[in-house]
């Protein structure tokens, strides 16, 4: 296998340097803050949101379910395709996305902007069958690693088993006060259920 030097770069990964890298349109920052990715997903985001505003208005008549369907086309494949990045992101990060998202479901569900967030969220789930940012990355990755482990692709397996054996060694090794009092309270209950048994 020839690697093309041309279309090859590399990167140091460090807190110093403020360098940037794209990889299959996926932009990396030295400080892995993704702080640069989220400016670019926010300006392709907003400059789409227009046209679902746009299209918003009562004049088009179009319906809240067809401007959903656009929102997803439009916007939400962008964000979909960005999910294995989007999961790093901070929570500062994706409330920068999210606000885009609520700002095209008050445009859509004709809401006022003092409606809380909450209730955004539950409108754009119950009217247009949207999830939150967040929600949606979690969904994103679950079917991921379902399918991972239904057609047994081999690095999905391998990553899922050394999670579960660390997340189980962690508890093992490490148990917590709660954890002690919780053990004592069930042995408790069943020497309880073992002496009226007898």
């Amino acid at each position: 296998m020839k690697i093309s030097v041309e279309k090859s770069c590399y990167m140091i990964f460090e807190k110093k340097t403020k360098e940037k890298v794209k990889f299959l349109g996926i932009t990396l920052d030295s400080k892995l803050t993704f702080s640069p990715m989220v400016d670019e997903l926010k300006e392709r985001c907003n400059s789409r949101l227009n046209l679902i505003k746009y299209l918003s208005n009562k004049k088009w008549g179009l319906k809240p379910k067809t401007l959903g369907s656009l929102y997803k086309s439009l916007i939400g494949s962008i964000l979909d395709y960005s999910f294995p990045c989007l999961n790093s992101f901070s929570e500062t990060n994706i409330k920068k996305i999210q606000v885009i998202q609520n700002s095209a479901v008050r445009s859509i569900l004709k809401l006022k902007y003092e409606i809380p967030s909450n209730i955004i969220h539950q409108e754009a789930f119950n009217k247009l069958n949207l999830l939150t940012i967040s929600n949606r990355l979690f969904e994103l990755s679950e079917r991921y690693v379902r399918t991972g482990l239904s057609h047994s692709v081999p690095l999905v397996v391998r990553l899922v088993e050394e999670y579960r054996e660390g997340f189980e060694s962690r508890y093992i090794e490490y148990p917590t006060p709660l954890c002690v009092t919780q053990q004592n309270a069930y042995a408790r209950i069943l020497q309880q259920s073992e002496g009226y048994r007898c």
